[in-house]
C-alpha cells in the first residue's frame, strides 16, 4: 500500500514533496485517536504535547474543518455524546484505515529523517574539513 492522501491532499509523500501543514496535523490526530476516542477540545489539549496550539473559535474551526476531511477521507469516524451533562459534543475515533495512514505516514517521516540525517552528516564532512 502506497502512502497517497486522498481528496485534494496532494500528490502523496513518496516524491520528497513533503506535507501540507494540515497533514502534520493530521499525522498527531491519529496518534492521539490511536491511543483512545476524543472530542475536538480533546484533542486541542493534547495538541499542545506536539507545541500545536490551537487558541480562539477561528482556529478551533481549523481543527474541525481537518476533522471533516479526514472523515471524508475515511480516516477517522465519529458520532455524537450525548451522555453525561451539558451539550452534545462530538467524539472522533481512528478507523482501520487511518490506521493504516499513520502507519504509512510515520514510515514517511522515517525516511524523511534519513535524509535529512545524510544531508546534515555530508554537510559537516564538506563544511567543517
Amino acid at each position: 500500500m502506497r502512502f497517497v492522501p486522498r481528496h485534494g491532499m496532494g500528490r502523496g509523500c513518496e516524491r520528497g514533496r513533503g506535507f501540507k501543514s494540515s497533514q502534520w496535523i493530521e499525522g498527531y490526530v491519529l496518534l492521539l485517536l490511536s491511543k483512545a476516542p476524543a472530542h475536538g477540545y480533546d484533542l486541542t489539549r493534547s495538541l499542545g504535547e506536539f507545541d500545536v496550539e490551537f487558541s480562539g473559535i477561528g482556529q478551533m474551526g481549523t481543527l474541525y474543518r481537518i476533522l471533516r476531511q479526514m472523515e471524508a477521507k475515511g480516516i477517522v469516524v465519529s458520532e455524537w455524546n450525548t451522555t453525561g451533562v451539558g451539550a452534545p459534543r462530538r467524539v472522533y475515533k481512528i478507523t482501520a484505515e487511518g490506521e493504516n495512514y499513520l502507519h504509512l505516514y510515520v514510515k514517511h517521516l522515517k525516511d524523511t529523517k534519513a535524509r535529512i540525517d545524510k544531508f546534515i552528516e555530508k554537510y559537516s564532512k564538506i563544511v567543517n574539513k
